[in-house]
């Protein structure tokens, strides 16, 4: 009991420690906004500007975009320093409201929105860890680690939408749990605001639950013709134009040695690589992802959260383009070891758990303080990792490696099939 006590203690130390650090931070923002105005947000703002104006077939033209920018920065922009904006436009008629001619207050309204999603997130994992019978008090020092969960903190302070992602891969995990295959698919529909992302997750289905692929097909059309309508054929020639551009890495802002994935690992190993091997090796890491994760699928007799995991931090370090802030996205396989190791045998619906008690001297002794802990622990590890080079470009591969690890330990532990 005294050690579960002096646990919770330092868990609590330890999130007094990363909010403070976090609020510190925000607060230059708000009382420094010269020195340190939010740097991503301004692709962003430049959609909701040009949305503003009615020119939504104009999202995607580099010049228009060009000329946004230099008039918030104040001065001129060679189109290689243009921070363009790159994602489908799913949320341009938010950013349309939100986005005036004061930059700082449209940065904070789109924080808000953005905080807004993640509350839906952290809805989701509460009814899970409710699910879980975790008190009431467990249940929220964990959705505070999670909620200031580094990466996450980093995106919204850069302005950027990976909460939005986030909510798309917690709707899919939370349906998969509880075996709604049209909550899953609809989950993964809206991860397409990384596509990238969205495919790796989704393909695989089409070789097991072949219905949580047709509703990701379902959603995923609509999302589409609902772009189409916004920006019409000239935006999507000129959305297509920039994917193309970006997918070859140069200029842009994209800093490709600053990647957390296959990318950004090459490139640091042999900096004198060419764009061309670089990007192929890129798209080949991609295709062996994905064609092995469909494999795995197939001769899956069931698809268990432990494969879910798998996936989504192979989706991490496969993706061609992933930066610190999308690292928040770490949160779904992370809450799917709780869900393995929370696991005690009650009933959740669905099929994604063991349909037999389990034994007690297979069971984790594991407890909520434990998982809240290692949650809070990798965050302060990524804000170590942010602060030491070094450690930048080990910390977020290892957790990457080690989670998918670590969740078939937990599942055979779990279901007694330990060795």
């Amino acid at each position: 009991m005294r050690r579960i006590n002096l646990l919770l203690v330092l868990v609590i130390a330890g999130l007094v420690f990363q909010l403070f650090w976090e609020g510190w931070v925000w607060s230059l923002v708000v009382f420094q906004p010269d020195t340190h105005k939010p740097s991503d947000f301004i692709a962003f703002y430049t959609a909701g500007r040009i949305a503003a104006s009615g020119s939504y077939h104009l999202l995607y033209d580099i010049q228009t975009e060009l000329q946004i920018q230099e008039s918030v920065i104040g001065g001129s922009l060679h189109v290689d320093q243009l921070l363009p904006f790159i994602h489908p436009p799913v949320l341009v008629p938010i950013l349309q409201l939100i986005c005036t001619p004061d930059y700082l207050a449209s940065y904070w309204r789109w924080v808000l929105v953005a905080l807004i999603f993640f509350v839906g997130s952290a809805f989701l994992m509460e009814r899970i860890l409710y699910s879980l019978q975790w008190t009431f008090r467990s249940r929220l020092l964990l959705l505070i680690a999670a909620i200031s969960f580094y990466p996450v903190y980093a995106s919204l302070l850069k302005g950027q939408d990976t909460t939005f992602l986030i909510l798309g891969g917690m709707i899919w995990l939370v349906g998969m749990v509880r075996g709604k295959d049209w909550a899953a698919g609809l989950g993964l529909a809206l991860t397409v605001i990384r596509p990238q992302i969205a495919l790796i997750l989704a393909v695989p289905f089409l070789f097991n639950r072949r219905k949580v692929w047709w509703w990701f097909v379902a959603g995923a059309l609509l999302l589409a013709i609902y772009s189409a309508c916004l920006v019409g054929v000239n935006g999507i020639k000129d959305f297509i134009n920039m994917e193309s551009l970006t997918a070859g890495g140069q200029g842009f802002g994209l800093n490709e040695s600053y990647m957390f994935n296959s990318t950004g690992m090459l490139l640091r190993f042999f900096p004198a690589i060419p764009p061309g091997l670089l990007h192929g090796l890129t798209w080949v890491i991609f295709v062996a992802a994905l064609a092995g994760l469909s494999i795995l699928w197939k001769i899956s007799p069931i698809i268990r959260i432990r494969e879910l995991v798998l996936a989504t931090c192979l989706s991490i370090f496969a993706s061609p383009h992933l930066h610190f802030h999308d690292l928040g996205f770490l949160l779904i396989p992370i809450m799917g070891l709780i869900i393995i190791g929370g696991y005690k045998g009650q009933t959740l619906p669905g099929t994604m758990l063991p349909s037999t008690k389990v034994h007690p001297q297979t069971r984790t002794n594991l407890s909520p303080t434990h998982w809240t802990a290692i949650l809070l622990t990798a965050s302060l590890l990524l804000l170590f990792a942010e602060l030491w080079e070094p450690a930048l470009y080990t910390i977020p591969y290892l957790m990457i490696a080690v989670i998918p690890v670590a969740a078939w330990k937990l599942d055979k532990l779990q279901t007694g099939q330990a060795q």
